[in-house]
């Protein structure tokens, strides 16, 4: 079973492949464009740090394919908030 961050993680990254944003607006404050972030193909969270109650910072390794269909390693770090009761994407780097 997937954890609730995995869950919002996996349902955010899939929406960006297709860079539908109606759905990535309901589970973040800002899009992922596939042209230029690239498109996340499968990504594994390394660490969760709580910051306060509801908010924490989750950092992930992930792969990337790029526009130009290069494939890399990237590490993202999410700031996740918890907003009635689910969680929500606050920023991303």
């Amino acid at each position: 079973m997937l954890s609730p961050e995995e869950q919002l993680l996996t349902e955010f990254f899939e929406a960006s492949k297709v860079y539908d944003t109606s759905v990535m607006a309901r589970l973040s404050a800002k899009p992922l464009n596939p042209r230029t972030d690239g498109v996340i193909e499968a990504f594994e969270i390394e660490q969760i740090s709580r910051l306060d109650e509801g908010r924490e910072i989750v950092t992930v390794a992930a792969r990337v394919r790029g526009f130009d269909g290069q494939r890399a390693s990237r590490q993202l770090v999410m700031t996740l908030a918890s907003r009635g009761g689910r969680w929500h994407i606050e920023d991303f780097r």
